[in-house]
């Protein structure tokens, strides 16, 4: 009975073979699947583990009934084995649905201010930059992972251009990283480098501009997990913590109250604020009256008295609220010291003869204006171009009397400000003439227009020195060896660099160091190594958070024997003929900018003992192609250790701060073992 129960289940997996043929066309046709049809898989792989367990079962028992076997022939035998086989081959399968990690969570929605939020520029296209934001998805992620990942060591990080950095350091060995719901692997297409710490990806190949991407970072036991949401592009500009909800309007600003010449009134004029749709006035913090700009208070109806200063405020309103209220303090006039009109003492003058011309905001030195009878109090917007107008605001009392150009009235606005096409000032020097209200006060100011074929002249600002340059005419930089920085433009200019001048330019003298840290440490990252580390610090009022984060400026350590080293004179830099590493620095140390490391990794039991040095470098590119690399200067006492050196170090130290696997891999060089 127990060959022919034997043989029965030999049959039942004989009229399985046509499934598992089945299974195996699917399988080839895996490397192409589409997401219509992963279902279909997953239930595959069902099926094969359903056989793979009845398969166990059946081994089991012809292993028990041992002679058994006998009875079942040679080809039957290799027939098992062969469905077996591909019953393995296909529960082995492991299938990646791009879809599951999409929540429904809106994205949208989401606060993106994570940490490293000020390295959030990346270049999004091939001629183009798009801002890059991250958020947390907290309904996607769970375990101390998560703040280990947001406030802890961990990191998201974007570096370069094209680079996005995912490091969880040794407290979540081999973790995995998915990427829109594909797990990243080690030699697949952009993945720069692959640890069990860390791993980088060219963010070219696995993030989408214009979208938003899922990046998630799972323990090795899949019990603890974060979900990181990276929004590129046009989705940056939904997806700020900032409401764009209506909010209360801003303070009015250039608050003024012009008293009229019977001293019986005042008229409150401001700059309008634009969120606006009314404004309140205030007596010593007191609400008195809906007001206009240009509006009048009375003395009569505030019941203010003679010789007594008091707070006159004006607030903005719209539907979200009311703004702060802006104060001035106003003297009334006692009856001593009213007068029965205003005399204004004026100056004749040729405007040939002034000397103290000002440009003209946003004129392009085409304009220049003089303002006379030293009335530039009264002038509470100096003159600029709007567009193809000349604007300027005053705080003499609206609606004005009259507007004089040339002798010529023009309208008046309903404000206190005027805006006069640039065709009407039509002499090469122009008087225009405003009075206020009341006929009480006037603003004389003279405007000079700069003829055509008389250049522009442009200023050239090298660390606060200032050098008068004509429009289009060549300027030379001077001899700082690392040039000079232009944080307007965001440019380096090269030590004797030739430029045309077309606009004003302010620069300041680079001046970078680089130093090496005093010895070396043992990376206990996998790949482990021998580490050594740089600072980078910026003088002359340069920020190194500023100048180390612009494109022209790459960092990183190069690194060789010290028999190298010392054989070549002492010298390693990038023309260095000999051997050497060049490792690019891939992000900040602790994101302190100016801090980072290079490690040389996967070194030979044979070369344990055997010193390196490693030499830090900053090279800039400047504006006209050139380079130009500052270097750190080493020694042999400072900088050039061995592995089997600092190892030891670190044992007589006590193994300070290493935990167990760290221990075991500093005991690990000092045995002299291979990794």
């Amino acid at each position: 009975m127990n060959k022919m129960y034997d043989y029965k289940l030999f049959n039942n997996m004989i009229k399985n073979s046509k499934i598992v043929s089945k299974m195996e066309k699917v399988n080839k046709k895996y490397t192409t699947m589409t997401m219509g049809n992963w279902k279909n898989c997953f239930n595959l792989v069902k099926l094969s583990k359903e056989m793979e367990n009845q398969y166990m079962i059946w081994q089991n028992i012809l292993t028990e009934r041992g002679k058994n076997m006998n009875v079942i022939s040679k080809k039957k035998q290799g027939i098992i084995a062969i469905i077996c086989a591909i019953a393995m081959v296909v529960t082995s399968l492991t299938i990646y649905n791009p879809r599951e990690a999409k929540a429904d969570t809106d994205y949208s929605q989401l606060t993106y201010d994570y940490k490293n939020k000020s390295e959030s520029y990346m270049k999004g296209a091939e001629t183009t930059k798009s801002k890059w934001r991250v958020a947390v998805d907290t309904s996607q992620s769970t375990g101390d992972i998560v703040n280990w990942m947001t406030k802890g060591d961990g990191n998201l990080n974007f570096y370069g251009e094209m680079f996005m950095n995912v490091t969880w350091h040794g407290v979540y060995p081999d973790a995995t990283l998915e990427i829109n719901g594909v797990k990243v692997e080690e030699g697949a297409e952009g993945v720069q480098a692959y640890a069990s710490a860390e791993i980088h990806v060219n963010a070219k190949t696995w993030i989408n501009n214009n979208a938003y991407n899922v990046v998630k970072v799972t323990s090795k036991d899949e019990t603890q997990y974060v979900t990181f949401i990276v929004a590129t592009g046009n989705k940056v500009d939904t997806s700020t913590e900032e409401s764009t909800e209506l909010q209360k309007p801003v303070a009015p600003t250039g608050l003024v109250a012009n008293i009229n010449d019977l001293k019986t009134n005042y008229t409150i004029a401001f700059a309008n604020v634009a969120t606006a749709t009314s404004y309140k006035f205030y007596l010593d913090g007191e609400y008195k009256k809906d007001i206009t700009n240009g509006g009048i208070v009375t003395i009569e109806e505030l019941g203010l008295k003679a010789g007594q200063t008091y707070k006159f405020g004006v607030s903005a309103v719209n539907k979200a609220g009311e703004s702060d209220i802006s104060e001035i303090s106003v003297t009334v006039p006692s009856k001593e010291t009213e007068t029965t009109g205003s005399e204004e003492t004026t100056e004749t003058l040729d405007p040939s003869t002034i000397k103290d011309w000002t440009e003209v905001k946003d004129s392009k030195n085409t304009m220049l204006y003089y303002i006379a009878n030293k009335a530039s109090d009264k002038v509470s917007v100096k003159p600029e171009m709007h567009g193809d107008n000349l604007y300027a605001a005053f705080t003499l009392a609206a609606k004005f009397k009259s507007v004089e150009l040339n002798g010529e009235t023009i309208i008046p606005r309903e404000g206190a400000d005027i805006e006069i096409p640039k065709t009407s000032f039509s002499k090469e020097y122009n008087k225009l003439v405003v009075t206020n209200h009341y006929g009480s006060e006037t603003v004389t100011i003279y405007f000079k227009v700069v003829s055509a074929t008389e250049k522009t002249k442009y200023k050239v600002t090298v660390d606060g020195t200032p050098t008068e340059v004509e429009e289009g005419s060549t300027y030379t930089f001077g001899d700082n060896a690392q040039g000079y920085y232009d944080k307007t433009n965001s440019v380096a200019y090269a030590s004797g660099e030739k430029i045309t001048v077309n606009s004003d330019i302010t620069v300041t003298s680079i001046k970078l160091n680089v130093a090496m840290q005093k010895g070396a440490s043992v990376r206990l990252a996998t790949p482990t190594g021998l580490r050594f580390q740089t600072v980078i610090t910026s003088g002359n009022d340069i920020a190194a958070s500023d100048i180390l984060n612009k494109d022209f400026v790459t960092t990183g350590t190069l690194i060789t024997t010290f028999d190298l080293f010392s054989a070549n004179g002492n010298v390693l830099n990038k023309d260095s003929k000999y051997t050497n590493l060049d490792i690019a620095n891939s992000g900040w140390y602790n994101d302190e900018v100016g801090k980072f490391c290079g490690s040389i990794i996967k070194i030979k039991t044979g070369n344990y003992e055997k010193k390196f040095v490693g030499v830090g470098y900053a090279t800039i590119t400047y504006h006209n192609g050139d380079k130009y690399s500052i270097y750190a200067d080493v020694n042999e006492t400072d900088n050039a250790r061995s592995i089997y050196y600092v190892a030891n170090a670190v044992k007589e130290a006590g193994y300070k701060n290493c935990d167990a696997a760290q221990k075991a891999i500093i005991d690990k060089y000092l045995a002299k073992e291979a990794f």
